[in-house]
């Protein structure tokens, strides 16, 4: 009788078991168009035997936990991947920043190849500068020809002023979204540890595993990931440790460092860790990519804007003090101010063409030697330009955001086809497949029949035994 019951018994377990597996798979098919979700498999075990003096029997078989298939060192490696498609993709947005807002002013090269600035670019504007220079030189004692070069120089310190304005505006831009990325970061920290709070309550114990929660903590690992390098491991204590570089954000459920922006006195922002007030100087991440490009094309943009504004002013004034107006007056600069972003020409050289020193003697107004002097100027290399010329410091600025406006989209092309390669390769192990699932369906459904039938024919056993005993 014990031997029957002890079988009934059994078959019970087994059917609850098959039951388990029913129902686990009908969970990995509902989930199989979430791409957050990693395939569940339930692990069974014997259990424990009974010993009936030399001899002993199973007890059949008891659900050991439920495992999520997910192989940690890829979920690493993808982790890895998303900080540098993270780092190559807020670059790429930022110089698609500069490429609007300054391709007009630039002429960077446009999508479709050409010049960006066409007629109002500075190409064209050094150009009429240039040509309105030698007309001078043809006639230096008209008005209106003195005039034309005046507002040509006009118009090319006017570009370089918005070139300076506009890469300015950039800066500011790019402040303000290291701003947001900064505050999400902190959000998804703070998420982070809440995870892990919560993973640790239900897995108290050892008797249930959170399996969709750690799901959440991969996604939220992922979203971090693309904004800052991040490396996850166990500390002694058998606690997640997340941090990036060698601050420690995260200890299990603790939140251990965030991001503070501090403003610059100068303008613009860096980040420090609230802890221990480090700076935060991120390599990889969205966060990388928009610091790299702040510190790398941008502003070098605005290096290269002020050599050829300073340069300008050092040479032509230096040439044009030297020279003597109409009325025989001398030693007054061209033009004013001290950067990119305040040259211009003196405005009294404008309101009175006439003040423009064009002559070498004061007693000769057709003299052009000083203007012969500013077109040679204007094709020599100089040492205020890093031995080039005006027309090579411009070609240069084009070139060099061109350039690497090109190499970043390639980079970023190469690196998003390889994070799509890992994200199918775990897709293929992690991943719900319908055939495999519907394959599992059909085990445990044969088992689960196998299971009932057994009960019946205990139960039958069991009729007939009592029946033998009335």
């Amino acid at each position: 009788m014990s031997g029957l019951l002890g079988t009934l018994d059994m078959g019970n377990r087994a059917l609850q078991a098959q039951m388990k597996g029913l129902e686990l798979t009908g969970h990995n098919l509902a989930n199989v168009n979430n791409p957050g979700f990693s395939r569940q498999r339930m692990e069974v075990d014997a259990t424990y035997q009974l010993e009936a003096g030399q001899q002993s029997r199973g007890t059949g078989v008891g659900l050991q936990s439920i495992q999520q298939i997910r192989d940690q060192i890829l979920d690493a490696q993808i982790r890895s991947e998303k900080s540098v498609t993270g780092f190559l993709e807020s670059k790429m947005t930022g110089l698609e920043y500069m490429q609007a807002g300054l391709g007009s002013v630039m002429d960077v090269f446009s999508q479709d190849g050409q010049l960006a600035g066409g007629a109002n670019g500075m190409t064209a504007l050094f150009n009429d500068f240039t040509s309105k220079l030698h007309e001078v030189a043809n006639d230096p004692s008209s008005r209106s020809t003195r005039q034309s070069f005046l507002d040509a120089a006009q118009n090319l310190t006017g570009k370089i002023q918005e070139t300076s304005s506009q890469a300015q505006k950039l800066q500011v831009r790019l402040d303000d979204e290291i701003t947001t990325l900064t505050e999400e970061s902190n959000e998804l920290i703070a998420q982070l540890a809440e995870l892990n709070q919560s993973i640790q309550k239900v897995e108290r114990g050892g008797l249930k595993t959170a399996n969709e929660l750690r799901d959440q903590r991969v996604e939220v690992l992922e979203q971090l990931s693309t904004l800052m390098p991040l490396e996850v491991s166990t500390a002694e204590s058998g606690k997640m440790l997340v941090q990036s570089g060698a601050t420690i954000l995260i200890e299990g459920e603790d939140v251990l460092n965030t991001l503070l922006i501090e403003p610059l006195p100068e303008g613009g922002l860096t980040l420090n860790w609230n802890n221990d007030e480090t700076p935060f100087q991120p390599q990889e991440g969205r966060l990388g990519g928009l610091f790299d490009l702040k510190s790398g094309a941008l502003n070098e943009l605005q290096v290269q804007t002020d050599t050829l504004a300073t340069g300008l002013m050092e040479i032509f004034n230096g040439i044009h003090s030297n020279g003597f107006a109409k009325d025989g007056s001398t030693g007054r600069d061209l033009f004013i101010g001290t950067d990119a972003a305040s040259i211009e020409v003196d405005p009294a050289i404008l309101q009175d063409p006439n003040l423009l020193q064009a002559s070498s003697r004061p007693d000769e107004a057709g003299n052009n030697e000083i203007i012969q002097e500013m077109i040679t100027a204007m094709g020599d290399k100089q040492a205020q330009l890093d031995g080039r010329n005006f027309v090579e410091v411009h070609a240069d600025m084009v070139s060099d955001l061109g350039l690497t406006i090109k190499n970043t989209q390639r980079a970023l092309e190469d690196q998003q086809s390889l994070e799509t390669l890992m994200q199918k390769q775990r897709e293929s192990i992690s991943g719900v497949s319908i055939d495999e699932e519907m394959t599992q369906l059909v085990k445990y459904q044969r088992a689960f029949e196998a299971s009932a039938k057994l009960i019946g024919i205990v139960d039958e056993m069991l009729g007939t035994v009592l029946s033998m005993s009335r």
